[in-house]
């Protein structure tokens, strides 16, 4: 089943869409890599470091089902060549299952009709063992012109769930293809995006999930489903890396890895390379991360990644959000600057992290949105000061906090262990409830994106800087 035709694309103004939005949805975060003593690092030194060995990478490839075969099987050696974990494959319809699988890789797709082997996983079967296998229909709208052989509104997933040999940690892998819009049945992108939900949810018990697969769908543009994965928690990559490369025809960005579960995971070197297929295929790596404890350290890097946090997670899993703000609070030294902006600020922990932090020469800044002074406020005013021109302060600020657009929490930290800065942004207020339920929050550790959202914070409570 081929593509929708070169879909036409706004460029490469995804990432610039992205920061303009004030919440800075590339800085999904809380991607905490412990690592050795070690120089201050630049910011490339940070992303070797978040997406060092050992990592997972996972390649999605359209690989043009009008090839011919000599051409497609030069693809698969393109993609195998890669070292990939994982492989997510499109139009591979009317291919041999021989030749999805060359050397130590193994593949599943459900066989039986050109519509369920359109899509398949593949993975690398030194390093992962296969527990569970299925597929999943993602549309079932019939209509096509005469001309045409397959009704390109009939759509399946195939998804397999993946064991690491030597972790005994689970991964479910999915590939996906969603149909172009046609006249002849319509646009499809966002019932195929609720179904692929569906099934995320019902894997996402087992671990982590990442898909793979070419939507039909621009990623800056305007049918993007960004709602309907938002609910379930699924991120394309290209929000965490802040790049969304070509994939397709004229600048065309509509291939796709996403992930769910990545509380656990940092994510990086993502990179688009071409094949002889109409599409490039998308190569992203996943380095699995420990849950780490609060307490301070100088070994501490953050890199840029998602915290996404379930009920029926462990007790530290499903605090990664309050984890990831009092690690950073907690490892700021003597002479460096923290901001937290937060809508109630009732959390004892985060309040006793801020305190102590004042102690130890860190210049801490607090603004809130409550309209009433809290014990909490108070008893942090008694340490910091209220007036918001010397170094330290805290202030509620509900009017002020409005109308700057800041979400429900964010932390910045001008140095926090081995990293130079840090911006953390979340839908999360620090409240008593900030360790419980499902919580989401995103990090960068570049410093544009640390002084875009440093203005609102200091406008909130009506300085300049």
């Amino acid at each position: 089943m081929r593509t929708q035709p070169r879909a036409r694309s706004r460029g490469g103004r995804a990432a610039k869409a992205l920061l303009s939005t004030g919440l800075v949805i590339g800085l999904l975060g809380g991607a905490l890599v412990a690592v050795h003593d070690s120089p201050v690092p630049s910011e490339t030194d940070l992303q070797a470091v978040a997406y060092s060995p050992p990592r997972y990478r996972m390649v999605q490839a359209n690989l043009r089902a009008s090839m011919g075969t000599a051409r497609f099987k030069k693809d698969v050696r393109e993609i195998v060549g890669t070292a990939p974990d994982f492989v997510t494959y499109n139009e591979v319809n009317g291919r041999r299952t021989a030749d999805l699988e060359p050397g130590r890789y193994r593949v599943w797709r459900k066989g039986g009709d050109p519509y369920r082997s359109a899509t398949a996983v593949a993975w690398d079967n030194d390093r992962w063992a296969a527990t569970s296998k299925g597929i999943h229909q993602i549309s079932n709208k019939r209509g096509k012109p005469a001309d045409q052989r397959l009704h390109w509104g009939v759509r399946y997933a195939n998804w397999v769930t993946l064991e690491n040999r030597a972790t005994g940690r689970n991964v479910s892998l999915v590939a996906v293809h969603f149909a172009p819009k046609s006249k002849y049945y319509g646009d499809l992108v966002r019932p195929s995006a609720r179904a692929l939900n569906v099934l995320v949810k019902a894997l996402a018990g087992r671990g982590p999930v990442m898909v793979g697969g070419d939507l039909n769908v621009q990623y800056d543009g305007s049918r993007y489903p960004r709602d309907i994965f938002a609910a379930k928690h699924l991120v394309p990559t290209y929000d965490v890396t802040q790049q969304a490369p070509v994939t397709h025809g004229r600048a065309s960005t509509i291939d796709y890895v996403l992930a769910r579960g990545t509380a656990r995971f940092a994510t990086g070197n993502q990179r688009a390379f071409g094949l002889e297929s109409d599409h490039n295929a998308v190569s992203v790596d996943f380095s699995p991360l420990p849950v780490t404890s609060t307490a301070s350290s100088a070994r501490v890097r953050f890199g840029p990644g998602v915290v996404v946090t379930d009920p029926g997670m462990s007790v530290a899993e499903e605090q990664s959000v309050l984890r990831t703000v009092l690690k950073a609070i907690n490892s700021a030294k003597r002479g460096h600057v923290v901001h937290l902006a937060t809508r109630t600020l009732t959390n004892g922990r985060v309040v006793r992290a801020l305190k102590r932090a004042e102690t130890r020469g860190v210049r801490v800044r607090v603004v809130t949105a409550e309209k009433a002074t809290t014990a909490e406020m108070r008893s942090l005013q008694r340490v910091l000061g209220k007036d918001v021109n010397e170094d330290t302060w805290a202030v509620p600020r509900p009017r002020g906090y409005g109308r700057a657009g800041l979400r429900a929490t964010v932390l910045l930290v001008s140095r926090t262990g081995a990293t130079p800065t840090l911006a953390f942004s979340s839908s999360t207020q620090m409240s008593g409830l900030a360790g419980t339920g499902k919580r989401s929050g995103y990090v960068s550790v570049s410093k544009a994106s640390y002084d875009k959202m440093l203005a609102p914070v200091f406008s909130a409570v009506g300085r300049r800087s």
